[in-house]
């Protein structure tokens, strides 16, 4: 009986884990910044920037004008590619369709709060 019930707690647990992993679907689409911190201080210079994600290109203006790359997505590292190269360290967040952008340019660290559009 002790046995059973030691599966049945382990079986509960185990289906409990969420999968914090972030799939290439679920970025298809237009991603607006709705917060952006640049060395751990909030930063307005990122108002109206974007990420649009299609099934291989990335389109995003947070360098200013708009610029294109391929991309590759493995275990929430986000890999930019001919166009730009920069790498994305992704983080699910509590809210709902709002994920986490993080990637350090030029000694700079900067985060996206991102929220799907």
């Amino acid at each position: 009986m002790r046995f059973l019930f030691f599966i049945y707690v382990c079986l509960f647990l185990t289906s409990c884990v969420s999968d914090t992993s972030i799939k290439q679907d679920e970025l298809i689409g237009k991603w607006i910044v709705i917060e952006a911190l640049r060395n751990n201080k909030k930063t307005n210079t990122l108002e109206g920037a974007f990420f649009y994600f299609d099934q291989h290109i990335l389109t995003t203006n947070f360098m200013g004008g708009e610029n294109q790359a391929g991309y590759q997505l493995t275990k929430n590292v986000l890999q930019l590619t001919k166009g730009m190269d920069y790498t994305f360290h992704l983080e699910r967040t509590p809210e709902l369709g709002v994920i986490v952008m993080k990637t350090k340019i030029q000694k700079t660290e900067f985060l996206f709060k991102l929220k799907k559009e």
